[in-house]
């Protein structure tokens, strides 16, 4: 059974990118309704842009409307429905059960996917949603993979399999909106699980101010093999506030697991790559409850914890010195791990103070002092300029397409298909030739001219009558109208 990679975009950019990295589906936020506020989220005219751009690509659009809807919110709420629906989005994520029952009674064939902030864990929820004409239920994190496969099969499961972990039951948090004043389920989550706190017992203070409320990020890139072999339609990443680089590493990441595991049933992560994905982001690394994993919380940091890339052996309140137990470079993110301090490394000296762009492993390097640091300290590396160029430069996706051309003395027809859609145009543009006739390794050189487009020529056939000749610019332009008629149609 194939399985959906569904990847995380806070904006354009980061949409573009899913796609180009081998999403099989994006899911997105509009500027209302959605649980991410916080995201930059897309525009009406940016949405009808992400799914043209999407389509082109055959990856499916997803977008949230997952917030619990107030009354006063109706009329807006409907309108942005019908928006969506005849924009053709693929699904809507929805959490409010009012919102779910009306969507299907008046646009019955619009796809629902119940929205994890629903809470969804038990079998008669299944039962329910089913009559209210839902397809897909993002499950509860809280979920152990044995017990997802105890629900029924009537609904498509999918599931998130990495990133952030609410420390709450999914959609049940209050918090946020008692302590911090905003609330998870209107879409503006304070964070307050990221706070320190302090333990008390019968007034009695218990240890050290630590963070007991803040949650690993979720790995589950080591077990996909059982991911494959269970009920679980999609795999689905958490992260509509990262990076640019970290959604394209992590659709690249999971995309080769995925086919990996697709094509040979076994997969292989290398040190390289973990160290890649921990650079990026984490918070130390857990498997979550979905491996029945119990230690899921980090108490000593809520932040970005990256890899170690050496010690501090003495610092002045100019200078910082550091053992290199990693690569390290100018532009380079670093975190002073015993302080919570960051900074980039905008300049970076050798043991002579001369400036360098560069360090290996082993050496011993300065920079400056901008944190304040007095002692000796872990330092981590929190971005990395090298990794960033690496991704940029990754090979983005492209589409196979079949040419068949048939050219006599006067018609010119050209047949583009990608094995759904077909296009075929026809021009008068040949004509008997008076010296040299066209050959076909001359029409195939202007067919094959594609790398403007996202397409390239799988497989070609010409059949061409002799004594013909074609002005190139003429093949150009049949060319172009027929990849534009495919690009058209594939947008749908």
């Amino acid at each position: 059974m194939k399985k959906e990679l569904l990847i995380p975009a806070g904006n354009m950019d980061a949409l573009k990118i899913a796609v180009l990295n081998g999403a099989d589906a994006v899911y997105i936020g509009g500027k209302l309704f959605g649980a991410r506020a916080f995201a930059q989220n897309f525009t009406e005219e940016e949405i009808i842009e992400a799914k043209s751009f999407c389509h082109l690509y055959g990856v499916k659009l997803y977008v949230t409307v997952n917030t619990m809807v107030y009354q006063s919110e109706w009329e807006v709420v409907t309108k942005y429905i019908k928006f969506l629906y005849q924009t053709n989005v693929d699904a809507v994520i929805v959490s409010d059960l009012g919102l779910i029952s009306y969507i299907h009674e008046t646009y019955p064939n619009m796809e629902i996917h119940v929205s994890t902030q629903a809470h969804t864990y038990l079998a008669s929820q299944f039962d329910f949603y089913q009559e209210l004409g839902v397809k897909r239920v993002v499950l509860d994190r809280e979920l152990s993979l044995e017990e997802i496969d105890l629900l029924p099969n009537t609904l498509e499961k999918e599931v998130f399999i990495h990133g952030a972990l609410c420390v709450s039951y999914s959609g049940e948090c209050l918090m946020s909106a008692l302590k911090g004043g905003r609330s998870g389920n209107r879409g503006s989550c304070a964070q307050v699980c990221r706070l320190l706190y302090t333990l008390n017992y019968h007034g009695e203070k218990m240890g050290d101010k630590k963070y007991y409320l803040s949650t690993k990020e979720l790995n589950t890139s080591a077990y996909i093999s059982e991911l494959f072999n269970s009920s679980i339609t999609s795999f689905k990443v958490e992260g509509r506030m990262k990076s640019r680089e970290y959604v394209a590493f992590i659709t690249q990441f999971y995309r080769t697991l995925i086919d990996q595991y697709q094509h040979a049933q076994e997969t292989s992560i290398s040190s390289a790559e973990l160290k890649k994905l921990k650079t990026l982001f984490n918070r130390g690394f857990t498997k979550g409850y979905l491996m029945r994993e119990e230690n899921i919380m980090n108490f000593d940091t809520p932040n970005h914890q990256g890899i170690v890339l050496g010690g501090v052996t003495f610092s002045t309140p100019k200078r910082i010195q550091i053992k290199l137990a990693e690569d390290l470079t100018q532009g380079d993110g670093i975190r002073f791990k015993e302080i919570q301090a960051g900074m980039i490394v905008n300049f970076l000296y050798d043991k002579k103070g001369n400036l360098i762009h560069e360090a290996k492993k082993g050496d011993t390097v300065f920079v400056d002092n901008k944190v304040g640091l007095n002692r000796k300290a872990t330092v981590l590396k929190t971005s990395s300029v090298t990794l960033s160029e690496e991704i940029a430069n990754y090979p983005k996706k492209t589409i196979p397409i079949q040419m068949v051309a048939d050219i006599d003395t006067h018609e010119f027809t050209l047949r583009v298909t990608d094995g759904v859609h077909q296009i075929v145009v026809t021009k008068d543009i040949c004509e008997k030739a008076k010296t040299k006739s066209m050959e076909k390794e001359d029409i195939l050189k202007q067919l094959n001219r594609l790398k403007d487009t996202p397409f390239f020529l799988e497989k070609v056939e010409i059949h061409l009558e002799p004594h013909v000749f074609i002005p190139v610019s003429n093949i150009n332009e049949i060319r172009r109208c027929a990849i534009d008629g495919l690009t058209q149609a594939r947008k749908r």
